[in-house]
């Protein structure tokens, strides 16, 4: 069984109900890249807020872009900033694969964050996530 600290990530396919479209997987990477440029808090928000009743595919990769970048930043504010040198590395390799496993319309997770994401945004009906390949 999949341990939901690890990050996951399965093809959206016809046969799970509906096909990601290339808008989607654009805007869905564009959530994560935007990570990179302003530290994953504003852009996902408001891709999240625009997109979360309009495409779940959208909202998945936003919500979980958004829930990763607070968690950084909380980690990097309780270790007045010990934690944030430590993981911006990870953060970021993170990120990078999340930016390309939307991309190519998988609905990654992200580690600890993804699970929650998911709750809220949980995908075609009668899948589930695989192990991921890092």
């Amino acid at each position: 069984m999949n341990s939901p600290s690890h990050p996951t990530d399965h093809p959206l396919t016809p046969s799970a109900g509906a096909e990601v479209s290339s808008e989607a997987r654009t805007m869905a990477a564009l959530g994560h890249a935007l990570s990179f440029f302003e530290g994953g808090l504003v852009g996902p928000a408001i891709l999240y807020f625009v997109k979360k009743d309009e495409d779940d595919f959208v909202a998945f990769h936003a919500l979980q872009s958004l829930y990763f970048g607070l968690a950084f930043l909380a980690l990097t504010v309780v270790s007045c900033g010990l934690l944030g040198v430590l993981l911006v590395i990870p953060y970021l390799v993170y990120e990078g694969v999340a930016t390309v496993r939307a991309y190519e319309g998988k609905w990654y997770e992200l580690p600890v964050v993804g699970r929650y994401a998911r709750e809220r945004h949980p995908g075609p009906a009668g899948s589930a996530p695989a192990p991921a390949a890092f």
